[in-house]
């Protein structure tokens, strides 16, 4: 329910202008076909906008495909020159009774000169920003031709880091402000882009322009909410306006306001009676309200527009305790666990994206019980979809600014220019509630105090007090202060982590990225002893799917020391690493397709001794995310779903890992603890089971208890010396089974212990019974087995989508598995094929 306030409050002030789609129907849009040329050619060669220029060329099949093979070595040379683009376009004579005429480019990546009709108009030299420029006395009736000069992208950033004056760690991509990976990272390719990557359009407008409009919550209760709206405009004349605001469709305010001439920031206040929360995933319905505005400047409406917007609170509690200081998140007032994953970019050609790419990635996320994903600051700030569909979705957002890994210049020309990107970023951005935190960086401050950098970079101690200083003052003053200005309703911190994972202080306080795993060549048990308040990076890396390989790779590429796979391995030491631990817990594979499967179960049974750790200690850690949910291209990584969707090992049992109750058998020091832990803001009651099984299917241990798990709790309901429980049983021929019926709440859940490593585990010949089922939308596959089945490995050469694998089947247990596939595909049973962990070797 809505009350009116009918108070308005008129401010004037002066601010930067942003454009916002309110006035979508006076565009004339110039996306879709141009011509480009290499720089100093003549011949002009089709082109797409939105694209760039690595898209153009596979288009007229100047080069192959960037992902394929070792062609990523072959395509250097192309940020090495020049490009130019340009479009012709027809402009109508009654176009020109629009008394203003801007050309906008939403996105242009990233150094470009711009002529329209051979006359100079921008300059631009930042991907994160839009730009604009009135155009109306330099257009012409008829014919107008708009081109582009990109320069060569490597020569600009050389010339320009060569003028500051110290050398910077990250080199020279630190003094231009593209997407970092576009460089190159320790999983992804280099291929340094150039092109228009976004819309670009001509908007007309005449006496105002409605640059934004921001639906501000300015206090929330359960019984009330107290909002106002906030629009921002420019008019060129002082004239009378109105302003009307709808909740689905139901009018709320309808002002009459007097503006001056020039910016006008006019705010209006209302209130919503008892209202709807916006909740995380697993805590609730993620309410959002639909507000619609228009605006009216004598009897034409000059700005139109819909917006969704969330109510809710967001704390970042820091507080001091008897080991260091608290890091969790609080909404609406109740503490959240964190359960997600690091998102990157997901792709290097990011026109190629399409909303398709978003639903899919994203509402794998919410099945996946994760409610929040770390947006890297190596990457791009996302498209709208991304975080629309998080609002949908109740994914909360760690949003880091884009910067990653390095130092970065202090001169005024760099500070302006990123005044601006994260201006507009930030403005964009603040209308969804799934953003609930800002942070700075990614790990600038860590390595500054922890990778010598001064010493790699020869640095006096002048020096390095000069360069500290300039980071400081990027992300302790100017970074905050337009937060200050411009979003005040989420915390912010200048850098992730707190500390370097080396230093005890990063598990007492702060978020933490621990590396020791990988990095430090820890083995995966470190995980257990290794917990913080808040792990926002750990990772282990696996294969990709074996078709994705097939489709990067030719047969006589597929072994990890041909050039192929080297090339799509981005790690100095990626393969070396695998092989280390791999051998640690696993038989030697005996083939390449079974190495990369044993990798994927490697990888998942690695990161699930971290998620399972993290939860055990919950309240003293209160968040996961995982090294990373998505590629960039198909590689080796430390993903859980790659380039083209699908799903390692880890993928698949992410779902099981952040359940909102989950039972956590581990070994203690010769003791076998269960934990249950519940995420679940009420208290529940549970029937659990313990049993001791072996390989045949034979049962030792029987036992069933009904609990009562309290709301937000981890706490062992289980203890026992593991002698005691095994008795006399071989523990490589036995597991503990661990399952919690939670009845009328709706959950059910199991878990495996292991007693021993996998290489040492005796494991039965099993002989599968399969059967295969056509359905809507795919099969039903049935399997079954009298014998333990050790992650079960489902594959088949039709495209589709298995709904579980890697999984244990267990003694004479049943599975359904439902295959995502087209019925075209007329399956038989042999066209899936089932291996297991014995089959690997």
């Amino acid at each position: 329910m809505v009350r009116k306030c009918n108070t308005l409050l008129l401010i004037f002030l002066w601010v930067s202008v942003f454009y916002s789609n309110a006035q979508d129907q006076n565009k004339i849009m110039l996306d879709g076909e141009w011509q480009f040329r290499k720089a100093g050619t003549k011949e002009w060669l089709p082109a797409r906008v939105p694209g760039t220029v690595h898209q153009d060329l596979i288009r007229n099949k100047s080069i192959p495909d960037p992902y394929f093979g070792d062609n990523e070595s072959k395509l250097q040379w192309i940020g090495e020159i020049g490009w130019e683009y340009k479009k012709t376009f027809e402009y109508r004579e009654d176009n020109f009774q629009w008394r203003n005429i801007d050309l906008v480019f939403e996105g242009i990546d990233t150094y470009a000169n711009v002529y329209l009709n051979d006359t100079l108009i921008l300059v631009a030299n930042n991907m994160f920003r839009k730009w604009y420029v009135n155009v109306k006395l330099l257009l012409h009736i008829g014919t107008n031709t708009l081109r582009i000069q990109f320069p060569a992208i490597e020569s600009q950033i050389k010339t320009e880091y060569k003028n500051l004056p110290f050398k910077l760690p990250g080199d020279e991509k630190v003094v231009c402000r593209k997407a970092a990976y576009h460089f190159g990272w320790d999983w992804g390719p280099k291929l340094i882009t150039s092109g228009i990557w976004k819309s670009v359009y001509l908007r007309h407008w005449n006496y105002v322009n409605v640059s934004d409009v921001n639906i501000i919550q300015k206090s929330l209760t359960d019984s009330l909410a107290r909002m106002s709206v906030v629009y921002t405009l420019y008019a060129t004349l002082a004239d009378s306006a109105n302003f009307r605001l709808f909740i689905d469709d139901i009018e709320i305010l309808n002002n009459n306001v007097m503006l001056t001439k020039g910016v006008n920031v006019i705010r209006g206040d209302f209130t919503i009676l008892n209202p709807e929360l916006w909740w995380p995933n697993g805590m609730g319905n993620p309410k959002l309200y639909k507000f619609r505005y228009d605006v009216s400047f004598g009897a034409r409406v000059v700005g139109i527009g819909k917006k969704k917007v969330g109510l809710r609170t967001v704390e970042l509690v820091r507080q001091p305790d008897s080991v260091g200081t608290s890091f969790y998140f609080r909404i609406n007032g109740k503490p959240v666990f964190v359960k997600g994953a690091n998102y990157i970019p997901q792709e290097v050609l990011l026109p190629g994206l399409t909303d398709r790419h978003y639903y899919r990635l994203l509402d794998d996320v919410r099945k996946s019980n994760m409610n929040m994903l770390r947006v890297w600051g190596g990457g791009i700030y996302e498209n709208d979809i991304f975080y629309d569909l998080c609002d949908e979705y109740g994914i909360m957002v760690w949003q880091d600014f884009m910067f990653a890994c390095a130092m970065y210049p202090g001169t005024k020309s760099f500070f302006d220019n990123v005044r601006d990107e994260a201006a507009q970023n930030i403005v964009r951005l603040r209308r969804h509630p799934s953003i609930v935190m800002w942070c700075g960086n990614n790990e600038i401050d860590e390595g500054w105090k922890n990778w010598g950098w001064q010493k790699q970079y020869g640095y006096s101690q002048q020096d390095s007090a000069a360069v500290y200083k300039d980071y400081r003052t990027l992300f302790d003053f100017i970074l905050p202060a337009l937060l200050r200005q411009l979003d005040t309703l989420r915390p912010y911190i200048p850098s992730s982590p707190l500390h370097g994972w080396g230093r005890p202080e990063s598990m007492k306080a702060g978020d933490s990225h621990y590396w020791g795993v990988w990095w430090g060549k820890e083995p995966f048990d470190i995980f257990n002893k290794k917990v913080g308040r808040f792990m926002s990076e750990y990772g282990f890396q696996g294969f990709p799917d074996q078709h994705t390989i097939d489709a990067f790779t030719k047969p006589e590429d597929r072994f990890t020391g041909s050039p192929v796979m080297k090339a799509h391995q981005k790690h100095p030491t990626g393969y070396e690493t695998i092989d280390t631990y791999l051998l640690r817990d696993y038989k030697k594979p005996r083939d390449f397709s079974a190495y990369g499967y044993v990798s994927q179960l490697l990888q998942a049974e690695g990161i699930k001794t971290a998620i399972e750790a993290h939860r055990r200690n919950k309240p003293y850690c209160m968040g996961t995310l995982y090294w990373q949910l998505n590629d960039c291209w198909p590689v080796v990584s430390w993903s859980s779903q790659d380039y083209f969707g699908r799903n390692k090992a880890l993928g698949y049992r992410i779902p099981e890992l952040f359940q909102k109750v989950v039972a956590l058998p581990t070994l203690e020091n010769g003791r076998i603890k269960i934990y249950v832990n519940s995420d679940d803001t009420s208290m529940v009651q549970a029937v659990m089971t313990v049993k001791v099984i072996d390989f045949d299917g034979n049962v030792y241990n029987d036992e069933g208890f009904a609990i009562e798990i309290p709301a937000n709790s981890s706490l062992v309901y289980y203890d026992t010396l593991q002698t005691h429980l095994l008795k006399n049983l071989n523990p490589n021929h036995t597991a503990l089974l661990v399952t919690l019926d939670g009845g009328i709440h709706d959950f059910r859940t199991r878990n495996l212990l292991y007693f021993v490593a996998p290489k040492d585990l005796i494991l039965p010949v099993p002989e599968i019974r399969k059967s295969l089922k056509s359905t809507e939308g795919g099969y039903v596959l049935t399997i079954s087995c009298e014998k333990l089945v050790k992650n079960v490995w489902l594959s088949s050469q039709a495209p589709g989508t298995f709904s579980d694998n890697y999984f244990d089947l267990l003694p004479g247990e049943k599975r359904e598995i439902f295959f995502s596939t087209s019925a075209e595909n007329n399956l038989t049973e042999d066209s899936v094929t089932i291996k297991s962990l014995i089959d690997s070797y």
